[in-house]
């Protein structure tokens, strides 16, 4: 290469590209392109330094893959070789996630070296470029000022004139340094707002410099100077009769021929306009940033008070020092619900402001009972003046004005055409007074905040809705079991006694219709805690042949009844174990064998089980197949629907809800399956049903024995149950519930007192603390319930067993017994045998 590795006479704009990858190359010829930028893409490092050397190039754009493989150093030696005016501007466009090279380091000391992080931001990229291109046009500015200055015994006065022109037509003041005797062009008195011909000393140069940047412009020129080194520095100065304007300056070391010292020489210009730009580009980028930040926080959370908080709290420090949030409430009436301030020391201020928010008694019809009004404002400079014809009443204006607002911004809260309250932010610092970008940031996220707080306050009532629907629940389980107790327990107590065959045919009808509304009630209920997400599947490892087992002795006498045969197959082997919910995939298969009884008069039903490890997740399958009326293609649609048979004529025939197969779909789904059918009318229906087997790899494979029994035991009855020797204290408003519980227990052998609520069985307890073995307590009762009770009982230090009486209306109201003291607990209607055990295995 020659010594001098640039060309001296070109003054070309042109930026040569060396990107990554083709790809890169046209993106980036396509942005600046946009931009109307020249560009010429090179194919190699060798390709780039050639284009320079010929003149063709204002700035090179280099990826840092090449400047690793650069072995043979063509980019240090272009840079080592280039005449005294140039310093060729190099951006180099970093690898992503790294951090610069070694290699990358030593070129910066070599050469004017820009570095850019990939991924490029566009706004960011086309501006670094531009800002280069200028740097290389006041290069080409001082290029020629030398040449001229070295031709100035040829013709000084035309060079001069010239030159005068250049510096004119750029804004530009041109200065030297010789001798310690500082020279400028006449550019420089309206460039620092002073008089002209007033003598421009180093020293009366610093006098207009901020003071900020002072120190640091001296220490750069000091060194410069000294060292005999080029500088480029940007300051601001104090201009007069304007706010402070930012400047550049740059120079450096000149050699003159003829044997003459060597001096400095540069140009300084205003750069003011570019600042604004690049300030205004950087506060569009933060608002950008800001808004996306927000939208997600904003997101984040539907509950109420925390979206309100989200609000005031994006919007301190930046858009504002304060930010106060007013809501209309349902009666009209304006309250203060959030406020958010920069200074930690505010809180003072901030609860004298949160204080404020009560509508006066007299107000004017016409006034706003809103802190600023309900109306948008915006006010960049606000004054005394200005505030207290804002201010809506006088009791605000106090400590408004201890606040120190400077500038002030008002939006309002709504959607769907509805306001419902406004956002107030308050600028307190003079320098940081609110600008119009500000105020339609502020809009906006007015706009994103309304939907986050309408979708919160929707939320919310949606919560309280679903509580109240649950409390309902509850209460109608309540209120529904208690008196089926007494229906189904008094029928059992007079049937135990009852020797006339015709009033004991008459009594199991009163059972056994009394066990099918009690069937429908449990559907409602559990259709009911599906819908307010109050049925859970508590998933626990258990032998899937076991209850299956118990599912056939249970159906096995319905069929009986219906003389109907009814097996079970094993299609595959299945796990010893599976992880699932025992009771609502029991709950499935009774409801699906049931409703195959129900409609199948003759022939037979078959439980198929198979088993399916091929998918992602293995899966257990139940067929059951009968041979009943069928289902037809238009039924079908309306199979899963609640309420709904397959016609009204099916429900006069066989009767029912239309509720079990819509509770068995959904029990699938939240077991990980489904439910599918298939049917023939006249030839029988196929219900499959499909759910997850849990985590069952290392769970061996098996093939379960047939060991269900061909006819129901109906040998057990109430005399086989086991003989109690216990004192129990029965705890229950109803009288006839306590009546038939003492009656069953009493006839097994045990001691029974009962009282009517939890008020006295703690007195009662509080006589004779161990005369107890036993405490049943009803959970719903006047005065207090049983939950409360069964506390108190504890902090008393009963220790005996406590056993929960409840409608089991929520899986949630079971753990609530639980965990307040109970040992375990009894769902009403009360079934005889199921009293007997649990109060036998708890006290013997």
């Amino acid at each position: 290469m020659n010594k001098e590795s640039v060309a001296e006479d070109s003054d070309s704009l042109c930026v040569l590209i060396l990107a990554p990858t083709p790809k890169d190359n046209e993106f980036c010829v396509n942005v600046l392109g946009d931009a109307r930028i020249e560009t010429h893409v090179c194919t190699s490092l060798q390709d780039l330094c050639q284009q320079v050397k010929q003149g063709n190039a204002a700035v090179a754009l280099i990826a840092e893959e090449y400047l690793q493989t650069d072995h043979t150093g063509l980019i240090p030696e272009l840079l080592s070789h280039q005449p005294a005016w140039s310093d060729l501007p190099i951006v180099v466009l970093l690898i992503a996630g790294e951090h610069a090279s070694p290699s990358l380091n030593q070129l910066q000391e070599l050469g004017n070296i820009t570095l850019i992080r990939r991924p490029v931001r566009i706004a960011v990229f086309i501006n670094t470029i531009r800002a280069n291109l200028r740097d290389r046009q006041r290069q080409y500015s001082v290029r020629n000022l030398l040449k001229e200055r070295n031709e100035v015994n040829q013709n000084l006065e035309i060079q001069q004139r010239r030159f005068s022109l250049a510096l004119k037509a750029g804004g530009m003041a041109a200065w030297e340094l010789q001798y310690d005797n500082l020279y400028w062009s006449d550019a420089i008195y309206d460039l620092l707002g002073i008089a002209a011909g007033e003598p421009v000393t180093l020293e009366r140069f610093y006098s207009t410099i901020h003071p900020e940047d002072l120190p640091k412009l001296r220490e750069v020129w000091e060194i410069s100077v000294r060292k005999r080194q080029a500088f480029q520095e940007e300051f601001r100065i104090l201009h007069s009769g304007k706010e402070p304007r930012w400047m550049e300056l740059m120079g450096e070391s000149v050699e003159w021929e003829m044997g003459n010292p060597s001096h400095f020489a540069g140009l300084f210009w205003d750069i003011t306009a570019e600042k604004a730009q690049e300030q205004l580009e950087q506060r569009t980028a933060e608002i950008e940033r800001f808004l996306s930040e927000a939208t997600m926080t904003l997101a984040s959370s539907l509950d109420f008070e925390t979206t309100l908080e989200s609000v005031t709290s994006l919007c301190v420090p930046t858009l504002g020092d304060w930010a106060i949030l007013e809501l209309i409430s349902d009666d009209h009436t304006v309250r203060r619900m959030k406020i958010a301030y920069a200074d930690p020391g505010a809180s003072v201020l901030a609860d004298q402001l949160m204080k404020t928010d009560s509508d006066p008694p007299q107000k004017a019809e016409s006034s706003s009972p809103h802190l600023f009004g309900d109306e948008t404002i915006f006010v960049e400079n606000l004054t005394a003046e200005l505030l207290s014809e804002i201010v809506q009443t006088s009791e605000h204006l106090p400590a408004l004005r201890q606040l120190g607002a400077q500038s002030l911004i008002v939006v309002s809260l709504g959607i769907r055409d509805q306001q419902f309250g406004v956002l107030s932010l308050i600028q307190t610092d003079p320098a940081l007074r609110h600008k119009i970008i500000d105020f339609k940031t502020a809009e906006e996220l007015a706009r994103r905040a309304s939907i986050a707080i309408d979708n919160a306050r929707l939320y919310k009532i949606g919560q309280q809705a679903s509580a109240a629907k649950s409390e309902f629940v509850a209460n109608m389980s309540h209120e529904i079991r208690t008196p089926m107790t007494a229906v189904l327990g008094y029928a059992d107590l007079l049937a135990s006694s009852e020797n006339d065959p015709e009033k004991l045919k008459h009594l199991r009808m009163i059972q056994k219709n009394g066990s099918f509304l009690l069937d429908i009630i449990n559907d409602i209920l559990d259709l009911s805690k599906i819908e307010a997400g109050k049925m859970e599947c508590v998933t626990e490892r258990f032998a899937a042949d076991e209850l299956i087992a118990d599912v056939y002795s249970m159906m096995q006498v319905r069929a009986v009844e219906k003389q109907l045969d009814f097996s079970v197959e094993y299609a595959t082997t299945i796990p010893r174990q599976i992880e699932s919910d025992p009771k609502c995939l029991r709950q499935i298969l009774v409801n699906l064998i049931g409703n195959a009884v129900k409609f199948t008069s003759r022939g037979s039903i078959r439980l198929v089980i198979s088993y399916d490890a091929s998918g992602e997740l293995p899966v257990i399958q139940f067929d059951v197949i009968d041979t009943g009326i069928g289902i037809t293609e238009a039924q079908l649609s309306q199979l899963f629907q609640e309420f709904s048979q397959g016609d009204t004529s099916v429900t006069r025939s066989f009767g029912g809800t239309g509720l079990g197969l819509a509770i068995s779909a959904r029990l699938a789904r939240m077991l990980g399956g489904n439910i599918e059918v298939a049917s023939q009318p006249g030839i029988g229906t196929t219900f499959t049903c499909k759910i997850s087997a849990g985590q069952v790899d290392s769970v061996p494979l098996i093939r379960p024995e047939k060991k269900h029994k061909s006819t129901p035991d109906t040998s057990k009855s109430l005399d086989t149950q086991p003989a109690l020797s216990c004192n129990v204290l029965v705890v229950d408003d109803r009288r006839d519930i306590r009546y038939l519980v003492k009656q069953f227990l009493t006839k097994s052998g045990a001691e029974v007192e009962s009282v009517n609520d939890g008020l006295e069985a703690i007195e009662r307890v509080e006589q004779g603390q161990n005369s107890f073995d036993m405490i049943l307590l009803d959970m719903q009762m006047p005065r207090l319930d049983g939950y409360q009770t069964a506390e108190r009982l504890r902090r008393l230090g009963f220790n005996r067993p406590i056993i929960a009486l409840t409608a089991d209306a929520m899986h949630g109201d079971m753990n609530r017994c639980l965990a307040s003291g109970c040992d375990a607990f009894l769902s009403k209607p009360i079934n005889t045998k199921e009293l007997i055990e649990i109060v036998a295995r708890y006290t013997q």
